[in-house]
Parts: structure tokens; C-alpha cells; sequence
């Protein structure tokens, strides 16, 4: 489980976040650490329910979805974002993209 959470936020840190920022940045700091939880909290509750052989729980990956729509609006109303400029949505849905990939890898390369 592990694994896949830092395999996930190399991943979407290398799609959303681009390149190092030269100047420190709040914003974009709360937005990746966001997205990061969010693709380790819902791949948890995809594996869980792939060990149980059963549908993720929607309450559980609802709250995944909540947790980081609350955290990105936060970050987003800072003034110092430059490397997060995409909209909290559009961060979203490539963090979903990226849950996605990892739970359902047709060679499990990322599924232990």
C-alpha cells in the first residue's frame, strides 16, 4: 500500500506539479500535498475492496473527493500559486486519472 501511495505521488507530482518551483510557495505546496492525499486515499479504499472482492465504498471515496476540494479551495485563494495554475478541478481530475491507472494496472506492475 505503501508503494503505491509514493508511486502515485511521484506520479502526479511529475503530471500537475511540472518542475521545481525557484522560489518557495505555499500554494502550490497545499495543491500538490492535496492531490497527493487524494490519490493515496482513494487508492486505499480501491485496494481495500479489491483484497474484500467487493465495489469501493462511495461514502469513503466521496470523503477522499471532499477532503481535497476543501484543501485545494484554501490553497487556491493564496496569492504566491505559479506552478499550480490549473483550476482545482482540472488538478482533480488528473488526480483521479492517476488513481485510475494504479488500481486497475492490467500487468499489477503497481498492485502488490
Amino acid at each position: 500500500m505503501r508503494r503505491i501511495a509514493i508511486v502515485a505521488g511521484l506520479a502526479l507530482g511529475l503530471a500537475i506539479g511540472g518542475t521545481a518551483s525557484a522560489a518557495g510557495s505555499k500554494c502550490d505546496s497545499a495543491i500538490t500535498k492535496a492531490a497527493g492525499k487524494k490519490v493515496a486515499c482513494k487508492a486505499g479504499v480501491n485496494s481495500t475492496a479489491q483484497k474484500k472482492g467487493e465495489a469501493p465504498d462511495s461514502a469513503k471515496l466521496a470523503k477522499c473527493t471532499d477532503k481535497f476540494d476543501k484543501a485545494c479551495t484554501k490553497a487556491k485563494m493564496g496569492t504566491d500559486c505559479s506552478a499550480q495554475s490549473q483550476s482545482c478541478a482540472a488538478i482533480e481530475a488528473e488526480a483521479d486519472t492517476c488513481v485510475t491507472t494504479i488500481s486497475s494496472s492490467p500487468s499489477s506492475a503497481f498492485l502488490e
